[in-house]
Order: C-alpha cells, then structure tokens, then sequence
C-alpha cells in the first residue's frame, strides 16, 4: 500500500532532501515507471548520460538509488514514490526488471541471515556469554568506579556551596566535571553535566534552579547505583550501565524474547546530539499494548538505516534491549507497511499518567522520558506553556516545546489527543492525531 505523500516526506534525511525530492515528483522526469506487489521502479534523467536507476521496496519502505548522493533515501527515491502517491496510473504493472529483482534478493538474503543470528544467539550458553562479557568490562569498570567517586565528591562540595556560589563561577567547572568523566568512559555523565551547567545561564528559562538540583539529584542517584550495582536486580544493572554509557551487542538483543503484533508508528523526533543525529521513533504495539522506543544515529549527510513514517503502522517483531522498564527495542521483522487509519493504543487520562509514571519509576527511578497518548487535552488561550484536561487541570508544556501556536489553532478550543513524553513535570508533544490523520510535530508544524 503507498503512503500518503506526508508521510513519504517525513523519511527524508533533512528537509532540503524533502524539497529536492518534492521538485521530482513530476512525471517529465521520470522513465520506464513500473511496479509489482513489491517494489516501485523507474529512471530518472540527472546531469550525467545515463538516468539514474532509482527502486523502493514497498514493505519496508527501503529506497536503492544509483545516484552518487550519500543521503539515504535520495531526492530520487522521494521523487519517485512521491510520484506514485500523486500519479497511480503512470506506474503499470509488470514484471521487475532484473537490477530491481536482484536488489529485492539481496534484501532478502540479509534477513534470512539475520534471522539465522538469532536463532544462534538464542542457542549460546548465556553462562558463557556473560563471562566473556565480564572480561572485557574489567578495565573499564575500574576506569568508571575512579570517575564515580571523584564525582560524588564534587557533588558533596557543590551541595555545601550551593548553586548560587558554582553560578559565579561560570561554566569552567562544569566542563572540567564534564572532561573527567568523558575520560573515566562515562560520556553521557559528561554530556548530562555540561547540559546542566547550561542551564544555570538560561536566564529565560522557567525554574532553571530547580531543573538543575532535578538533574544534579538524579545523578547523584546514579553514582549511588554504581556503587551498589551488584545488589541490585540484574534488570536494573543494566540501566545503569547503560545510563552510564555500556552499549548492548546486537546478540544480547537479539537473545531476548520476541514480541510479534501490529505496530503503529505514533511519533518521530530527529535531534543532534554532539557530532550525531539521533532519530527518535515512537512505537505502540497491539495485543500488548506495549511502547516501544527505536533510536537510531547518523553522521553528517548519512541518512538513516531503517525508515519509518509517523502515521503507519506495520505487521513485524520487536526485541527489546534488556531493562527494569525496557521501552528501547530493535525491529527484527517488518512488513506489510500501510498508513495508519485509527488508534490502537488506549486513550490515558492525567491521573492515569500520574500512576504509570510512578508505576514504571518503581521498577526504573532512572526513567527520563515516559511515552503517553493523552486525550481530551485543551490549549490554554491565556497561558500558552500549558494544556488543560477534561477537568480543567493544568499540565505544563516542556520548556523545549516550541509550538503552541500550532496546537491553538489546531485545536481551536476542541479537545485534543496528544502523543509525547512525560518527565514527571511537563509534557512535550511529539504528534497529535487530529481528525483520522497524525501530524507530527516535527514534519507538519514548521
């Protein structure tokens, strides 16, 4: 089934692919157009001799272009299945010319293979798996265990000083925190610091203390963690690890239990995070019920792996990473794509977050970002940093929201259901589904 042409959109690497890609959807570009069940084709003329072969496999959607851009998918990839959305007619049905039928096979060999690695991870001695683990963990262990404590003292003489004394004192101290604990090899300690001494200087920021001591309270949290690690649960260890900066393998991943259903895409956000771009894809799974977290992470021009629209949903198998509260997944299976015509998950109301958030910090105190679907939510036409529910009750937009204009004239005085995260004292909206379409806030309100 062919997406609609904002959700093709939304798989564009940065909005001037989505641009060049929407100039060549036009059908004088374009040649030999065909399709199957399974895929899209067609050749479009570019500055060189010979028109560049440009395929979409229509169950991922996967783009395949022979153009020389490192963008993925290319402007001629969005081009062509842009095409399609706009003009079905041009594209007749036939057989696959044997480049799109060879790319379509080699696709398909790399998930046999990857299913054959997990069904061989599943097999491995988890005792032997672990201890070889454990070996390689030693000597950074050792690093991580001498930063932990040099910061648990900076914390202690921070708590003496209080944060009105470091303020004086500008940024110098935070980013020497920062270095050391990027030198114990615990970076996203480091990026959590530099990021909260930030703050203090965000004179425009609303109760800047009080995110601060927030933060600085939740680190400190996790050097206690650290120092406990082996009393706690095995699942918790490995938040805290994580938290901490250890990657999991793909085998781990791939060991965990697989959880099969439909999975709507409810929410997509794509930030920069030092010399990467992190995309960050929101899942929700039917029967369970489950949210699922997908990241993935690029450098430069590279696009992304794996495409996902918001607005469709897909038939596929999740494994999700190990944890308390595990949210972050890997998709192991996907197909059968389509765009998504209602909502699967149930609808939570503000005392309903309340108690699954303090549900889900009981098993994870560590828990930064809660995924919630929240009805029935109003834009305040006075106060634009907050939405009002059912009852009128006041909840707080977060500081980086950037869009309420967009949710007021949305709106327009109607209830609202709203797709974000919750941090325990704001909301940041991701999506909102507004009369039988999603819009995400990243592609449709700027």
């Amino acid at each position: 089934m062919t997406l609609a042409a904002n959700q093709i959109l939304a798989l564009a690497p940065d909005p001037a692919s989505a641009k060049a890609g929407s100039q060549l959807s036009a059908a004088h570009h374009w040649s030999n157009l065909g399709k199957s069940d399974a895929a899209l084709w067609g050749e479009c003329q570019g500055s060189g001799k010979t028109p560049y072969k440009t395929q979409v496999d229509l169950n991922g959607p996967a783009f395949k272009c022979t153009c020389p851009s490192r963008k993925f998918p290319c402007k001629h990839g969005l081009g062509l299945y842009l095409l399609k959305a706009a003009e079905p007619a041009l594209f007749q049905d036939g057989a696959e010319p044997q480049w799109v039928s060879d790319w379509l096979g080699s696709r398909q060999a790399r998930q046999e293979k990857k299913a054959d690695t997990a069904a061989a991870a599943s097999t491995q001695d988890p005792a032997l798996a672990a201890a070889q683990t454990r070996k390689r963990e030693e000597k950074r262990e050792d690093k991580v265990d001498a930063g932990m404590r040099e910061l648990q003292t900076w914390l202690h003489d921070l708590a003496r000083e209080g944060l009105a004394s470091v303020r004086s004192r500008g940024q110098g101290p935070w980013d020497a925190i920062a270095a050391r604990m990027a030198d114990a090899q615990a970076a996203p300690l480091s990026r959590r610091l530099r990021h909260a001494g930030g703050l203090l200087y965000q004179s425009g920021r609303r109760n800047a203390d009080s995110l601060v001591a927030n933060e600085l309270a939740s680190i400190y949290l996790l050097t206690q963690a650290w120092q406990r690690l082996d009393s706690l649960p095995s699942a918790l260890q490995a938040d805290v690890r994580a938290l901490l900066g250890w990657t999991v393998s793909q085998d781990e991943v791939l060991r965990q239990p697989g959880i099969d259903g439909c999975w709507q895409v409810l929410a997509q956000t794509t930030f920069d995070d030092e010399r990467l771009r992190v995309r960050a894809t929101w899942l929700h799974g039917d029967p369970d019920a489950r949210w699922a977290l997908l990241l993935q992470y690029a450098a430069g021009a590279q696009g992304f792996e794996l495409q996902l629209a918001p607005g469709t949903e897909f038939d596929g198998e999740l494994r999700f990473y190990p944890g308390a509260y595990p949210l972050r997944a890997q998709i192991r299976r996907q197909e059968n794509t389509r765009p998504l015509v209602s909502l699967a998950a149930p609808l939570s109301d503000l005392d309903t977050l309340l108690d699954t958030h303090a549900d889900a910090l009981a098993v994870q105190p560590f828990l930064e970002r809660h995924p919630v679907l929240l009805g029935g939510l109003v834009p305040d036409t006075a106060d634009h940093g907050i939405l009002r529910d059912a009852g009128g009750r006041a909840i707080a937009l977060h500081p980086d929201f950037r869009h309420p204009w967009h949710l007021l004239a949305l709106s327009g005085g109607q209830p609202l259901t709203v797709c974000g995260e919750w941090d325990g004292r704001s909301l940041l909206p991701l999506s909102v589904w507004h009369e039988g379409r999603l819009l995400n806030v990243d592609g449709d309100f700027v």
